[in-house]
């Protein structure tokens, strides 16, 4: 009878736990606005102390607006964009610009 009452102590304790970690209230997010002014697509990454991380695809002649993930942007960072157009061997990079979570930063990429 006890190993009973501990048994469903047990289970009725571990169906009010939860599987996800707790997470604080959310952060502002940091967006990166492109304007591809280029005919080609272009994919897009976010440089960061060596590190490599993609954003997505633009279209050519499209605007969008990607979020730049927190752990990129934790803490006061110095980010690059580059720019990879498909079809090309061209991949332009930005300078190092100061971004701070929940910053717009506004990337305009020209035909050339």
């Amino acid at each position: 009878m006890r190993a009973c009452l501990i048994a469903l102590l047990v289970v009725l304790v571990a169906a009010c736990g939860s599987l996800q970690p707790a997470s604080g209230p959310a952060g502002p997010r940091t967006v990166l606005e492109v304007e591809n002014r280029n005919f080609l697509d272009m994919n897009l990454y976010v440089l960061r102390a060596g590190q490599r991380v993609r954003l997505g695809r633009i279209g050519g002649g499209e605007r969008r607006a990607f979020t730049i993930p927190d752990y990129v942007v934790r803490g006061s960072s110095d980010l690059q964009f580059l720019a990879d157009p498909v079809g090309s061997a061209r991949t332009p990079v930005t300078m190092p610009l100061a971004v701070t979570p929940g910053d717009r930063v506004r990337l305009i990429i020209p035909p050339y």
